[in-house]
């Protein structure tokens, strides 16, 4: 039996490998659960080298035998659930999947957690449930109105959580989340994804000819999107500051954002300048899903958890990446 440790469902997945790797640093003993649909093996490799308390399990949430014998087998004191469908576009082809993979799926994962009297849930989810905003900042009062079925999906495991009696749980909302290991050991592998540093990298690298940028007719400066990036690393951080926090009894709702907006021009701005490299753009019609501006306000994290981003200027955010993925042009390899 292993003693105190440390579930991250999707740990094998870019935030949920800099989470485990922080947790790992910080003496914790870490089962990484992921079915590696999304996140890739050598991370777990990089960091097994490294740290013994690490162990992997491939499987998925929707087995649950598979979730009873892993509570079975291991006294788990809390569980990190980073696990989930996150392709906007691709939930609104494939709502039924995305009700299965982040609805159904989180449920069986509660459901073997309480049965072995596991008492303690972090859970990743995103700014996505607060839809168009009714105002800015966006703090965690903000009325909740997804524009897409991932962020219902997401939304509709909360309130699932607001009503298990026998569970501790904070939620993290997570705005626009960027930049890699600031050591440079661990990145973004994500090649086929609609993120916009990620496809800036892409055509740094050479291997996209245009950034195509989706909408320049919003109600904005420039009229292209603003949005609020916060980066890899700080989420992290936000995640071990939580744990301590569920040593208390408490139910509790957190933004993780810089609270800064940048639009999309500015962003592909900043990239030329730290890259040293043009940027050619393309404009394409807004996606279905997509709002105009999104900045948070993510005053209540530093207030209660003592949460401080320490890199999450915009410079930092595409400096990280850039640096990870002049080694990594491919990401991680399957």
């Amino acid at each position: 039996m292993t003693e105190g440790t440390i579930l991250v469902t999707g740990g094998a997945g870019y935030i949920g490998s800099h989470i485990t790797k922080d947790l790992l640093e910080q003496s914790h003993k870490v089962i990484v659960l992921d079915n590696l649909s999304n996140g890739y093996i050598t991370p777990i490799r990089i960091l097994k080298s490294q740290f013994k308390n690490l162990e992997f399990i491939k499987g998925n949430l929707s087995n649950k035998e598979k979730l009873t014998e892993i509570f079975q087998n291991y006294t788990i004191d809390a569980v990190m659930h980073l696990a989930a469908k996150i392709n906007v576009e691709e939930s609104i082809e494939k709502p039924n999947l995305y009700h299965q993979e982040n609805y159904l799926n989180s449920i069986n994962l509660v459901e073997a957690m309480i049965e072995k009297g596991v008492k303690k849930l972090i859970f990743s989810s995103t700014a996505a449930v607060y839809g168009n905003p009714k105002y800015l900042p966006i703090n965690e009062d903000h009325p909740t109105n997804p524009e897409s079925p991932y962020g219902q999906t997401k939304l509709d495991f909360e309130k699932y959580l607001t009503n298990c009696e026998n569970l501790n749980f904070i939620i993290l909302r997570y705005f626009n989340v960027g930049g890699c290991d600031p050591d440079g050991q661990l990145g973004k592998s994500h090649l086929q994804g609609k993120d916009l540093i990620e496809n800036i990298m892409k055509v740094a690298l050479g291997k996209k000819e245009t950034l195509e940028v989706f909408g320049s007719d919003y109600d904005t400066n420039d009229g292209t999107a603003i949005r609020d990036f916060i980066h890899v690393e700080d989420i992290a951080q936000a995640h071990l500051l939580a744990l301590k926090k569920l040593s208390q009894n408490n139910k509790e709702i957190f933004n993780l954002a810089s609270e800064k907006g940048f639009s999309v021009k500015e962003i592909i701005n900043k990239a030329k300048n730290v890259i040293g490299k043009d940027i050619p753009i393309i404009y394409s019609d807004k996606r279905e899903g997509d709002i105009a501006i999104s900045i948070a306000d993510a005053e209540k994290a530093k207030k209660l958890l003592g949460w401080r981003p320490k890199f999450s200027n915009l410079e930092q955010i595409i400096q990280t990446d850039w640096s990870w993925r002049k080694t990594h042009p491919m990401g991680y390899t399957k």
